[in-house]
């Protein structure tokens, strides 16, 4: 089957059984066409691109619309489009300002087609679309087999240094293209990508889901009022201020590359400066607080816990966890068994904890002195019939 054949098929599939993708969703809606603005708008709806035309600026709705509106298939972020007549076309889509700007790149040349910008939305004065010209995909051109470094540019899906033998390649000068460091790429390339649901800190993407955990850890430590008889120490308290601090020694890990995120001495521990963490395509897989980290995280576990869907290592011995474990850890896709994965030991948590947690290990533990106290398992700040229901949970 060749190629227009092959999309034809997809295009019959759609129309009769449909499909709709995470970039279907982006791209359903009014888009202005940057260069004529005033003249044509493109919208696209239920795998149907209609093209609306102005002499004022003003559009009309798709009953408006003139010719026949063009069918389009989505498959990852490939868009193609059926022009008629034979005519199928193919474009990368690469969102950026809150999926408000798309670029069209052909997939055959790897150059810009078109820019489109969603209707109402502020295409001239905004601040996030200033620097994307220097993200350019610079991973396709030969830059030549020598060994100077030439800059740090985007390669399409993320930040890399690049060498070769020269900035001007067929006569077409790319030094504006790159930038100075990694960290500089990133700061104005990553953030332009990320995703529903992920937010962007520090020119990387993060899920905010993941990133309202940990901040919930955090949360619960400054709020339990726990005394760790601290006379002043810059290292003691809970959670521990030096991770705050520029000197903090810890690093994050995201895709495999390594970062220090260091402090920022507002005096508040923030997400990323808790611990050591692990995070792969902006989730959190790892986070060390244990021993030799001394997080002196304290307060109760997050009921939520099970949020962090993609966690594979949890290591929080030695800290300061008070009450009970929820049962919602259970939901983890974690090695129970494994300590060297998961560790909850030498906390404050009672009894009794869920089946998923093995306490016969020769290395469980806990300081349980003011267990007999407890009686609140769901954290509503009650005793109550909820707290019997969920204990049941736990058996």
């Amino acid at each position: 089957m060749n190629l227009i054949n092959k999309y034809k098929a997809y295009f019959f599939l759609v129309l009769i059984f449909g499909s709709i993708t995470f970039a279907d969703n982006q791209i359903e809606g009014r888009w202005h066409l940057v260069g004529y603005e005033e003249n044509i708008m493109y919208e696209f709806q239920n795998n149907l691109r209609y093209s609306i035309y102005s002499i004022d600026g003003i559009f009309g709705d798709i009953d408006e619309a003139g010719a026949t509106p063009s069918p389009y298939y989505i498959l990852d972020d490939i868009i193609t489009i059926d022009l008629h007549f034979g005519n199928i076309v193919n474009y990368q889509m690469f969102f950026y300002c809150n999926y408000n700007i798309v670029e069209f790149i052909d997939i055959d040349s790897n150059i810009l087609h078109s820019t489109m910008f969603k209707e109402d939305f502020n295409f001239n004065n905004n601040d996030c679309y200033a620097n994307i010209e220097n993200c350019y995909d610079l991973s396709s051109i030969d830059f030549g087999l020598c060994d100077m470094f030439l800059g740090s540019g985007w390669n399409g899906n993320e930040c890399e240094n690049f060498s070769g033998c020269g900035w001007v390649v067929e006569d077409i000068d790319y030094s504006d293209l790159f930038f100075e460091s990694i960290d500089e790429c990133q700061a104005n390339c990553n953030q332009l990508n990320c995703q529903d649901g992920f937010v962007e800190i520090n020119g990387l993407c993060f899920s905010e889901i993941d990133i309202s955990i940990i901040q919930k850890m955090i949360d619960n430590s400054y709020e339990s009022g726990i005394d760790l008889d601290c006379n002043g120490s810059p290292y003691c308290g809970s959670p521990n201020p030096y991770f705050d601090s520029e000197e903090f020694w810890g690093y994050l890990m995201y895709d495999d590359i390594t970062y220090q995120f260091l402090g920022n001495n507002n005096g508040i521990v923030e997400p990323l400066e808790l611990g050591i963490q692990k995070w792969e395509d902006g989730r959190l897989t790892d986070l060390d607080c244990g021993a030799y980290i001394y997080c002196q995280l304290s307060g109760p576990i997050p009921f939520e816990i099970n949020y962090l869907t993609e966690l594979k290592r949890f290591r929080v011995e030695g800290n300061y966890f008070d009450g009970y474990v929820p049962y919602t850890i259970c939901d983890l896709e974690i090695n129970y068994n494994d300590y060297i994965d998961f560790d909850l030991s030498y906390n404050r948590l009672c009894a009794p904890f869920p089946s998923c947690i093995d306490i016969d290990n020769n290395f469980w533990g806990q300081f349980d002195d003011e267990c007999s106290d407890i009686g609140d398992i769901n954290y509503d700040y009650s005793i109550n019939i909820l707290d019997i229901i969920t204990m049941i949970n736990y058996i």
